[in-house]
């Protein structure tokens, strides 16, 4: 059962990460979505399996909660299903949010209710360090944006803007699997018993990316039309800006081993973008409804997981 669930975990990641990752570009001219969708998925196989190890996967699944104990199946078992709702409900209420987060709080939650010991300083570290993700990436790309669209040659240059659009795109991909992308290996990893740390072979890395692929391809035109419309009519100039300061921050956060979700990077970015330009170009009361989904985001999941915990202890 804990196997099923963590198979649906990583569709339901593809469904609110993935889409959001793409989301921004489809909206601009360049890339394909199904080409989008391949550099993506690669990412998710190489980048753990080759590149940069699995030191976030290890701390979301150790980091925590100390679930080496009789009974940890049935702990995380709660916290993904806690997670899965606490995000779900929000989307219903339009209000799109972190899974990396709802992963985070709902974890900490069980391993309360559950009577286990919990890591106070991974938490409050992942918690503070989701919260400013957002924030730093938009100062990012409000203080550098203008330069790098100079380097560019201008927002006209839309032959060059594309070929980087397509370097900047794969540079964020890589980022995400650098770092939100490997809750999917920690949730896999707990659930086939790992010990201290995790590894990434390569069948467990190829299945993962087909359901994170799936559920990326189920959520797309949903998460495009609040990313797209909602916050920011995006352009070209937009992404580019935002695919580069958005990707420096979530690889910043994992050279550190802290979890960072990808989703809040870009839409903090795509602000940024906007306001460097005009800062009537961006809704702000849309900006404002999705920071509060975040802010709530992992108190919620605590609860819920807490309360579920509990109960089935």
């Amino acid at each position: 059962m804990l196997i099923a669930v963590a198979a649906m975990f990583a569709v339901a990641t593809g469904t609110n990460d993935g889409s959001a990752i793409l989301a921004a570009g489809l909206r601009v001219p360049g890339l394909r979505p199904m080409a989008s969708l391949t550099i993506l998925l690669t990412a998710v196989i190489v980048g753990p399996l080759l590149l940069f190890g699995t030191g976030v996967a290890t701390t979301l699944a150790h980091g925590l909660v100390s679930i080496g104990r009789p009974g940890a199946n049935q702990v995380v078992l709660v916290a993904l299903v806690s997670a899965m709702a606490v995000v779900f409900m929000l989307a219903k209420a339009g209000l799109p949010t972190s899974l990396t987060l709802g992963l985070v709080g709902a974890l900490t939650g069980a391993g309360l209710g559950a009577g286990l010991p919990v890591h106070v300083g991974t938490l409050t570290l992942v918690f503070v360090f989701g919260l400013l993700a957002p924030v730093v990436s938009a100062a990012l790309v409000f203080v550098i944006g203008p330069a790098l669209l100079r380097v560019l040659g201008g927002g006209t240059a839309v032959r060059r803007a594309r070929r980087v659009h397509v370097a900047a795109f794969s540079l964020q991909c890589l980022a995400y699997s650098a770092n939100g992308g490997q809750k999917m290996l920690a949730v896999f990893a707990i659930a086939a018993g790992a010990a201290a740390t995790v590894s990434d072979p390569w069948w467990l890395a190829l299945g993962i990316a087909v359901l994170f692929g799936i559920g990326t391809l189920t959520g797309l035109r949903r998460v495009a039309a609040s990313l797209g419309k909602e916050v920011l009519a995006v352009h070209l100039r937009h992404v580019l800006v935002a695919e580069a300061c958005s990707s420096a921050v979530v690889v910043a956060a994992g050279a550190v081993d802290v979890p960072l979700t990808m989703s809040q990077s870009v839409a903090g970015a795509l602000v940024g973008a906007g306001a460097s330009e005009a800062r009537q170009r961006v809704r702000w009361p849309e900006a404002a409804r999705m920071a509060g989904a975040w802010i709530v985001t992992m108190p919620a999941s605590i609860g819920v997981a807490a309360l579920a915990g509990a109960m089935t202890r």
